[in-house]
């Protein structure tokens, strides 16, 4: 008979999913993320959302973002909360 602890232990070392994030690749890391990235990237162009993130090549400092909807991307300047948008690339 097996115990609860045998039947959810793994001795598997090559499957990342056994892995703490903490001790992956990055590029592991990115694979293991990838389907809930798509998904949640998915999900929000359905609601007709947007997602937000820096880059460094686009924004000139840190007060900038980038909107990235479905159909296009904006850099938005952040001012006390609010996003004023400054240009659509």
């Amino acid at each position: 008979m097996r115990t609860l602890h045998q039947t959810m232990g793994s001795t598997t070392t090559n499957d990342p999913r056994s892995l703490p994030a903490i001790g992956l690749s990055t590029e592991e890391l990115r694979m293991r993320l990838q389907h809930i990235t798509e998904k949640v990237i998915k999900d929000t162009w359905a609601k007709n959302s947007y997602l937000t993130y820096y880059d460094e090549t686009l924004c000139p400092d840190a007060s900038y973002a980038i909107h990235a909807y479905r159909d296009r991307k904006e850099l938005v300047k952040l001012e006390n909360g609010e996003a004023h948008l400054v240009k659509i690339l």
